[in-house]
C-alpha cells in the first residue's frame, strides 16, 4: 500500500528507537484494558464519555496542523516554511483519528439520548436522525482528512517552499478547499458531538467556539514541537524572531477563544433562559466542574496572556523553554475544557471525573497520537527540506 507522505532513503534509514515503540504500545493496550475494565465495572456512559473527550481532542489537534499550513501557505507567509512543514506532520494521525469515529459511531445510542427517544428532538428531526447524523460526520471528516494529507504531500514535496516555486497555485486551491472543510467539520464536532449530547440546548456559537478553540490548541501544539524538535537536533535552531512571530499567534488565538467564550457566556447569562442557562450552571456552579472549568480559564488565558504580553513587548528571548511550557498549559486546558463541555451531559455529578479508567483511556489516545507521529514523520522527509 502506498504511503500518505512521500518517502526518502535518508527518512526511510532513521527510526524511533525500538523501546520507545514497545513502551508505546504498552500504554495503548493499558489504555485499551481500561476501556473494556469501564464496561465491565458498569460505567459504559462514562466510558465513552472520556473517549469522546480524548476523540475531539487528539483528532483536533491533527487537522489543526493542516489546517495552519494552509493559513500561512495563503497569506504567503514566507517566514514560516520550516513551520508549515512541520505542522502538517500532526497528519499522521488521520488515518487513525477516522477509524476511531467509526468505532464512536458503534456507540451513539449510548451518548446521545435522542437516538432512543426521537420525541426529544421532533422539532430537529429533519437534522437530528441516526442516519443524517452518521453521513454529514463520518463524510465530512474522511473529505477533511483526504484533502488534508493531501495537502500536506504536496507541501513536503515541495523543494523550497517559495511563493515562486512551481506548484504554489495547487497547494493554494487545496489549502482553501481545507480550510473550508475544516472550519464546517470542526464546526460539526461542536453542533453534533457536543450540543447534541443535551438535545434540549443550544447555542449558535458553539460551532465557532470550538473552530477557534482547536485552532489555539494547534498553534500551542506547534510551539512544543519546535521546542522538542530543537532540543533533539540542537543543530535545527529556529530564529528567535520566528519564534516570537510563532507566539504572537498563541497569544492573538488565546484571546480569541476567551473572547468567544465570553460572548457565548454572555448572551446565554442575560437571555436568562432556564433551558440555556442550566447548561452553565452545571459547569461553573457545581462541583467538580466548577474548579475544572475556573482551571481551565485560568491556565488557558491568563497564565498565557499575562506571560506572552510581557515576552512580545520586548527583545525576543533566545531560550524558549517557558514558552514551551506555557504552550503545555494551552493544551491542557483545552483538554478540560472538552471534559467540562461533554462530561456533565453524559454523566451528571460525579465526584472526579479522571479516575483510573479516564487516566489510563487518556494516556493511549496520547500513545496513539505520539506512535502516529513517530512512525510517519521519519518517512516525510523533514530532514534536510526543513533545515534549508
Amino acid at each position: 500500500m502506498a504511503t500518505p507522505f512521500p518517502t526518502s532513503p535518508a527518512a526511510q534509514s532513521t527510526g524511533p528507537p525500538q523501546r520507545w515503540l514497545l513502551g508505546l504500545w504498552v500504554v495503548i493496550g493499558l489504555g485499551a484494558l481500561a476501556f473494556l475494565a469501564g464496561f465491565l465495572a458498569g460505567r459504559g456512559p462514562r466510558t465513552w464519555a472520556i473517549y469522546l473527550v480524548n476523540l475531539l481532542f487528539w483528532s483536533g489537534l491533527s487537522a489543526a496542523g493542516p489546517a495552519i499550513a494552509g493559513i500561512f501557505e495563503l497569506t504567503e507567509a514566507r517566514w514560516s516554511v520550516r513551520l508549515r512543514r512541520i505542522a502538517t506532520t500532526t497528519a499522521a494521525f488521520m488515518p487513525i483519528s477516522f477509524v476511531l469515529f467509526l468505532v464512536l459511531f458503534t456507540a451513539i445510542d449510548v451518548l446521545y439520548p435522542w437516538v432512543g427517544d426521537p420525541k426529544l428532538v421532533e422539532r430537529k428531526a429533519a437534522w437530528l436522525n441516526v442516519p443524517f447524523f452518521l453521513l454529514r460526520i463520518g463524510v465530512g471528516v474522511a473529505a477533511l482528512y483526504w484533502v488534508s494529507i493531501r495537502f500536506a504531500r504536496e507541501v513536503h514535496a515541495s523543494p523550497a517552499g517559495a511563493a515562486e516555486e512551481p506548484g504554489r497555485a495547487r497547494r493554494a486551491r487545496l489549502a482553501v478547499v481545507m480550510l473550508f472543510l475544516f472550519v464546517a467539520v470542526v464546526s460539526l464536532f461542536g453542533f453534533d458531538l457536543v450540543m447534541s449530547l443535551d438535545p434540549v440546548w443550544f447555542s449558535g456559537l458553539l460551532g465557532g467556539y470550538f473552530v477557534v478553540g482547536t485552532l489555539y490548541s494547534g498553534f500551542a501544539f506547534l510551539v512544543v514541537l519546535v521546542g522538542v524538535r530543537s532540543l533533539n537536533r540542537p543543530a535545527w535552531v529556529m530564529p528567535a524572531t520566528e519564534v516570537q512571530d510563532l507566539a504572537k499567534l498563541v497569544f492573538a488565538t488565546s484571546i480569541l477563544w476567551m473572547y468567544f467564550f465570553w460572548s457565548q457566556y454572555l448572551v446565554i447569562w442575560y437571555g436568562n433562559v432556564p433551558i440555556e442557562t442550566r447548561f452553565v450552571l452545571a459547569r461553573f456552579f457545581e462541583d467538580p466542574w466548577r474548579g475544572l472549568a475556573v482551571l481551565a480559564c485560568l491556565i488557558g488565558w491568563l497564565v498565557p496572556f499575562a506571560y506572552l504580553l510581557v515576552r512580545l513587548t520586548g527583545r525576543p528571548p533566545e531560550s524558549h523553554r517557558v514558552l514551551v511550557g506555557v504552550a503545555c498549559l494551552s493544551l491542557t486546558a483545552i483538554f478540560l475544557e472538552r471534559t467540562v463541555l461533554v462530561l456533565p451531559s453524559v454523566v451528571g455529578r460525579l465526584v472526579f471525573p479522571y479516575g483510573p479508567v479516564e487516566i489510563l483511556i487518556t494516556a493511549g489516545f496520547a500513545a496513539l497520537f505520539i506512535l502516529s507521529y513517530l512512525v510517519f514523520v521519519p518517512r516525510l522527509g523533514l530532514g534536510s527540506r526543513a533545515e534549508g
